[in-house]
């Protein structure tokens, strides 16, 4: 699906924005311009993600990674999804310095950095990301909670949106069939505690960015429709 496509559908069903990716978008660098264009005139929100890692292992791909925040910036979104990588032990080594230059990289441009807890490892668990957050407590260093991704850890989301959600900017939801590893599906179809996890995100003083982010199996635009449909209803109760 072209990036147009994918905003055609977005404005079908009804949503506010699209969330984009390098990985997926081969020619981002020639279309951004229109993209940009037309999402603005079409006063749909966007967000800009990348399998890029905060400790970048080397000087070309820290390269890429403040190359990602350009793009999100040309882009016009507000953040850019970001995967921690293996966290160096030594805090004052070429890892956690080149992670301070991408994020005041990300500050010059008045972007923020999600950092989302990665559905393997390294970079997954609650630990892990409070470590990061905490030792570079920077307003341009948030995270992104995966809904989905905690549980794949044995990590209950909900003690992760009390332990670190006043630094939260951007959420992916997610619901899934049986374990948390099993498949995704649409909001509200499976066995995840989402009511809970939305009262804790809904409790949050800041305004956060909500993203769907599961299968679409046979059947995205339903899917879709559902998901909406379940936050709606959580909406409608409190």
């Amino acid at each position: 699906m072209s990036i147009d496509n994918l905003i055609d559908k977005a404005l079908a069903l009804g949503v506010d924005g699209v969330e984009l990716r390098r990985e997926l978008w081969r020619n981002y660098a020639d279309e951004l311009p229109a993209v940009r264009a037309r999402l603005e005139a079409e006063k749909l929100h966007v967000t800009y993600a990348t399998f890029s890692v905060l400790f970048a292992p080397d000087d070309d791909a820290h390269a890429l990674l403040l190359h990602d925040m350009d793009t999100a910036h040309a882009l016009g979104s507000p953040l850019l999804r970001v995967f921690p990588g293996a966290t160096p032990a030594d805090l004052n080594g070429a890892g956690w310095n080149r992670a301070r230059a991408a994020i005041d990289h990300a500050a010059g441009l008045g972007l923020e950095i999600a950092l989302e807890n990665f559905s393997g490892t390294p970079g997954g668990t609650l630990a892990e990301i409070q470590h990061i957050l905490n030792t570079i407590n920077v307003p341009a260093l948030k995270t992104n909670i995966d809904t989905g991704n905690y549980p794949l850890h044995g990590q209950d989301v909900v003690e992760a949106i009390q332990a670190i959600g006043d630094r939260a900017i951007y959420v992916h939801l997610k619901d899934y069939a049986g374990k948390p590893d099993g498949a995704t599906v649409a909001l509200g179809q499976g066995d995840a505690p989402l009511r809970e996890i939305l009262a804790a995100l809904a409790a949050l003083p800041q305004n956060l960015l909500y993203c769907f982010e599961f299968g679409g199996g046979e059947d995205p635009d339903t899917r879709i429709r559902q998901a909406q449909t379940f936050l709606q209803q959580i909406a409608a109760q409190g």
